[in-house]
């Protein structure tokens, strides 16, 4: 995809790093005032699943799952809002229950999910087929590469569903053209680092210290969605700055909070 110029826009993702936790120390107060009891109860859902229900008791985790599922929906499309859209839309923006674009951000989160699940394994099928059995590891390490490439650029839009926005998996990769590599880093490779050492504590067999890992890791994805979210607003000032001022417009408007597509 080129801008009106003609230009190819590289992400800078080390500034977007910088950018993204500047925005959520500098605006803490709200940050604290809108995510943290999200945060706090989303880990505490994924603590007593891990505590109180055996690793057997199917029924009971699939329904523990669903709750993450649609609490974590709802916590990352108000992320978004929260990043793109100006101060005072924030609380009538603000965490809320499943409504039209939630229901969409899922779909779409799933149908990525599901065409990554295949990427994967078709790539690593044939992988294994010509490297042997022996080496079916590095086939799983070679279908894993361009599973979270393409993943990772059709993604960038989902800030765009947040808002109510119309688009595709189409628009999103021609969006994200040139930038795969970049998008790979803003959403899996930065994030996991980030979450690391919180992850490390779910290998301890303490309770507690697994609550802390679990706040941990979505403190790190508050600050992956806002990653994405610039990612988004940064694509779509380049390549599309008209259509960036549209939606800046539509924001202010009264009732926009509606996000009618």
């Amino acid at each position: 995809m080129k801008s009106p110029l003609g230009l190819s826009a590289d992400l800078p993702v080390a500034d977007l790093v910088s950018e993204a936790v500047s925005l959520l120390w500098l605006k803490r107060t709200a940050v604290i005032r809108m995510f943290l009891p999200a945060m706090l109860i989303l880990a505490l859902v994924d603590w007593s699943s891990s505590v109180f229900l055996a690793e057997d008791d199917y029924i009971n985790q699939f329904g523990f799952l669903i709750i993450s599922l649609l609490l974590s929906v709802v916590f990352a499309t108000s992320c978004h809002r929260f990043t793109l859209l100006p101060q005072e839309k924030w609380d009538a923006n603000a965490l809320h229950g499943m409504r039209r674009e939630e229901f969409r951000y899922l779909l779409r989160g799933l149908l990525l999910g599901v065409i990554a699940m295949v990427i994967f394994f078709c790539t690593m099928l044939i992988a294994m087929l010509l490297l042997g059995k022996d080496d079916a590891w590095l086939g799983a390490v070679i279908g894993v590469l361009p599973a979270l490439y393409i993943w990772s650029r059709l993604s960038v839009t989902l800030p765009e569903l947040a808002l109510g926005q119309k688009t595709d998996l189409k628009r999103a990769w021609l969006l994200s053209e040139g930038n795969g590599t970049r998008l790979v880093l803003v959403v899996f490779i930065v994030p996991v680092a980030m979450a690391s050492p919180f992850l490390m504590l779910f290998m301890l067999d303490h309770s507690a210290l697994r609550y802390l890992a679990a706040f941990g890791t979505y403190i790190t994805s508050l600050i992956s969605l806002v990653m994405l979210s610039l990612s988004y607003r940064f694509l779509l000032d380049f390549y599309e700055p008209q259509t960036a001022v549209s939606e800046s417009e539509a924001a202010d408007q009264p009732g926009s909070s509606d996000f009618d597509a």
